[in-house]
């Protein structure tokens, strides 16, 4: 009688699996943020270059968050030893990253173009 060994794929780790959804996380809480912000500087009658420079820090911030994460797997090696699974994940976490990018400045970036209250 012979034994034959299957190899199991070894396991992504799962405090890696939050990052799929860190991207479009961030870009909701900026969505979230900024038409907040956006609220109150015109019900209390916020100068509009104020108002403009606050909605502008908080699109650079996200932007921020967003793109340092997105530049740190861009570096980061794969680990050889996560298997094909943890190749998949990390292109995955790279492209999810670049996508929430592009939609934070196509979502709130034309914003700063238009007027702050009317």
């Amino acid at each position: 009688m012979s034994k034959t060994l299957t190899a199991t794929p070894p396991a992504t780790p799962k405090e890696r699996l939050w990052l799929l959804g860190l991207g479009f996380g961030l870009w909701c809480s900026a969505i979230v943020i900024v038409y907040a912000l956006h609220a109150l500087g015109c019900a209390f009658g916020w100068r509009a270059d104020l108002l403009r420079w606050g909605l502008g820090l908080v699109l650079l911030g996200h932007l921020l968050a967003i793109g340092w994460p997105w530049y740190h797997f861009l570096k980061t090696p794969v680990d050889p030893a996560l298997g094909q699974t943890g190749i998949f994940l990390h292109w995955v976490l790279i492209w999810t990253l670049a996508k929430a990018f592009i939609a934070l400045v196509l979502t709130l970036g034309p914003i700063m173009w238009l007027a702050t209250c009317v």
